[in-house]
Formats: C-alpha cells, sequence, structure tokens
C-alpha cells in the first residue's frame, strides 16, 4: 500500500471516526471515572486463582498495556465504509454499555502493588492516573478482542493478510497477558472481558444480503456461452403442436 493509498483510507469517512468517535471516546471516559470514583455500592475484591499467584510481578509489561491505547484506534481508522464503521460504533458503545452496567451494579477491584521510585515509568502512570476498580469485565481484553476482530475485517483484502490479521492477534494476546503480569487484573476478569469483546466483535461482522431465489434452469443458461446458451434456450422451449393439411373436424366428408 502506498503513502497516498494509505492517506486515502486513513481520511475515509472521516466525520465518523473524527465525530462520532470522538463522541464515544469522551462519553466512555467520563462515564469510567465516575464509576471509578463514586462507586454505587460496596466494591468487592476480585478473589485470586492458583494461576494468577503463579504469574510474577512484571511492571516492564506497562508499554504493551499503555499501547492498546494506540492500536485500538489504529484499526478504526483504517476501516473505509460507512457501512463497516457504524457497525463497528454500535458495537463499541454496547460493549461499553454492557460493562458500565455491571461496574454500576458489582463494582469490583483487585489488589495491584503500589508503584515505587525504581518502578517502570508507564507502570508508574497507570498507577496513578487509573484507581484498581472497574476490573470485571476487563475492558482491556474485551477492547484487545473487538481490535483482533476488527482487523480480521480491515486486513483481510490486504496483501500479506495473514501475517497482518496473525500481528494483531498476537499483540493482543500480548496485551492480555499484560493485565496479569502488571497486577491490573485478574484471570476471571480476563476471562470475562474476552468473552464480552468476543460478544461485541463477533455482532460486528456485517450482514450478508440475503440471496434472491433464481430459477435453477436460468441460472444455468445464464452461465453458458452465447451460442450453447441459445440452444439450451431451443432445447427448453415446448415443441409447436404439428397439424395436418386434413382440416375436416372428424367424422366430416374427405
Amino acid at each position: 500500500m502506498t503513502s497516498t493509498s494509505l492517506w486515502r483510507t486513513f481520511t475515509a469517512q472521516w466525520q465518523i471516526k473524527v465525530f462520532l468517535g470522538g463522541a464515544i471516546t469522551a462519553a466512555f471516559w467520563i462515564g469510567y471515572s465516575l464509576l471509578e470514583h463514586f462507586p454505587a455500592r460496596p466494591v468487592v475484591q476480585m478473589p485470586e486463582l492458583g494461576i494468577d499467584r503463579l504469574i510474577p510481578f512484571w511492571p516492564g509489561a506497562a508499554f504493551v498495556y499503555v499501547s492498546q491505547f494506540v492500536t485500538m484506534p489504529l484499526v478504526i481508522w483504517l476501516m473505509t465504509t460507512r457501512r463497516q464503521l457504524l457497525f463497528c460504533c454500535l458495537n463499541l458503545v454496547l460493549l461499553i454499555g454492557t460493562s458500565f452496567v455491571v461496574f454500576y451494579f458489582w463494582p469490583t477491584s483487585v489488589a495491584r502493588p503500589e508503584p515505587s521510585p525504581g518502578h517502570d515509568f508507564f507502570y508508574s502512570v497507570i498507577a496513578n492516573a487509573d484507581l484498581p476498580r472497574n476490573a470485571c469485565p476487563s475492558l482491556h481484553a474485551a477492547f484487545g478482542v473487538f481490535t483482533a476482530v476488527g482487523a480480521w475485517q480491515v486486513f483481510r483484502g490486504w496483501q500479506h493478510s495473514r501475517w497482518l490479521i496473525g500481528a494483531a492477534w498476537l499483540w493482543t494476546s500480548a496485551v492480555l497477558l499484560s493485565t496479569l503480569l502488571i497486577k491490573q487484573h485478574v484471570f476471571l476478569d480476563l476471562v470475562a472481558g474476552i468473552a464480552l469483546g468476543a460478544a461485541s466483535g463477533w455482532l460486528t461482522q456485517r450482514p450478508e444480503k440475503p440471496m434472491r431465489r433464481r430459477n435453477p434452469a436460468c441460472i444455468e443458461v445464464v452461465s453458458q456461452p452465447p451460442m450453447r446458451a441459445a440452444a439450451s434456450l431451443s432445447a427448453s422451449a415446448p415443441a409447436p403442436e404439428l397439424t395436418t393439411g386434413n382440416t375436416h373436424p372428424p367424422g366430416g366428408p374427405s
């Protein structure tokens, strides 16, 4: 893809990308912050499983964690059709709305290590800016799977599409693992987030228009070369009734 075609891809349907995408982003951060800082019910701490205790704490994975704030909008800006963008935004709103309902009626948190001067820069930014709440479902997991499905839609018609789609899923897997490595989420949060993202991503698939039923004979004729099609039409046409020279009614004079 040349720089010119890439620019056309980015600017396609830019009004939807800028205004509708911007409105969804602003509404998300306002709602997320209100639910995080002003929980409506007592906050429940998510339990750790054996797998959570096996995974070490590694603040360096925070760089992969924050990379989703770049990769997710990038995939959306690579979409080119109005129908595709509207379906994406609609189901993104559905994903966010579902998670907000859960956060409101069942606020959750995780036990996360406090940042220290020796910790990674990106981890310190996350720990200072984001409270360890709104844990289940993990929105990083939900957004990650949703973005990977969107990348499949975008790249499937591109050159080297398999490599691009594979890279998108590989990066998504790294983001999912990073949520556990920096202890921003526990395994149960991840499972719930993956399920939510997969359901929303599946709904994003554009429905195919139903095909009209046609006469099989017409389909067969149209698919044939012109001369053969004409012969087929002649063969399939009903034969005219043969008449004899005798036009007298039965029993009449001969």
